[in-house]
């Protein structure tokens, strides 16, 4: 049950800070809110801004997730992984008609990058305290 709070605990908070990203944007240029996609955003540019707080944000929620879980955090990692990948499975069919098909499948990857860099930063902070 720990290992699931954990896994959905990280992922919403994931959520919530790339959400939360988009609604001060939104609120910053008085522009719609959308919670995904390039409508929220109110130029090229920002889209590297979006991209940049998916990485933290992925990052954030993988390393609150295997550190909360306490055990097994590669398993942890990979439900992490696997959740991330079917909400981005589910962003994608859902927003085929309304994105543009580059910024569709370059999302996932920034997330992914984000989890990839979660794992490193958890196995350096391990080895730096077995080595202590």
């Amino acid at each position: 049950m720990k290992s699931i709070g954990a896994v959905l605990l990280g992922f919403i908070l994931s959520l919530f800070i790339e959400g939360f990203s988009r609604i001060i944007i939104s609120f910053f240029f008085t522009i719609d809110f959308s919670f995904f996609g390039m409508s929220s955003v109110p130029g090229a540019s920002w889209v590297i801004v979006v991209y940049v707080v998916s990485i933290i944000s992925s990052w954030f929620g993988c390393m609150m997730t295997m550190t909360v879980a306490g055990f097994a955090p590669r398993y942890h990692l990979i439900a992490f992984l696997s959740l991330t990948l079917l909400w981005s499975a589910f962003e994608i069919a859902s927003s085929l008609t309304m994105i543009p098909y580059w910024y569709l499948f370059t999302f996932p990857f920034t997330s992914i990058v984000g989890i990839i860099l979660a794992d490193y930063t958890y196995k350096l902070n391990q080895n730096a305290i077995h080595n202590a």
